[in-house]
């Protein structure tokens, strides 16, 4: 593989990386300094991949695997980064909807960082990627049926947010 080629792959994994890191963690700060992390193993350790079909599943096992590291390392998980639930882009312009939408975005960032940290992994690559049961595996570096039971178990959590039912409670009279 000569450096155009290994450049090329890192900027298709960039995106991919953030994607991967910032809804696990929900600090685009945080996530950038993964992206940049998985790009270089990337650039590293192209040639090793085998597949070139399976290029995004292999770029969402390194960006696990180093965010994972990331929230070993964090000791005060309490604090909940807002920086994605105030961001503007894709809200409405004005008005009660623009308020709700960033409520709603805080509630689930808030509800999200409660969760253990492979419920909140195995839901980030399926809401945020759209994997599948058997790609999240892969990326995992587990079962399916860990998966399946990850999954249940981090959306009845999230439904027994104390945020997410208070939302819902002020989107009651809008109804």
């Amino acid at each position: 593989m000569n450096d155009a080629q290994r450049e090329a792959a890192v900027r298709r994994a960039m995106p991919i990386a953030l994607r991967t890191a910032a809804g696990i963690l929900g600090s685009r700060e945080e996530a950038a300094d993964i992206a940049q992390e998985v790009a270089i193993d990337v650039y590293k350790t192209a040639e090793s991949l085998r597949d070139p079909g399976a290029f995004d599943s292999w770029v969402q096992r390194i960006a696990v695997r180093r965010t994972m590291r990331v929230l070993r390392k964090q000791k005060d998980r309490q604090t909940v980064p807002l920086a994605l639930a105030l961001e503007l882009e894709g809200l409405p312009e004005n008005g009660t909807d623009r308020e709700l939408a960033i409520a709603a975005r805080a509630a689930l960032i808030q509800a999200f960082a409660q969760l253990p940290d492979r419920q909140r992994v195995a839901l980030a690559l399926r809401y945020i990627h759209d994997l599948s049961d058997h790609e999240i595996a892969e990326a995992m570096g587990c079962r399916t049926g860990t998966v399946h039971s990850l999954l249940s178990r981090g959306r009845a959590t999230l439904r027994r947010s104390p945020a997410l039912r208070e939302l819902v409670l002020d989107l009651e009279p809008l109804r």
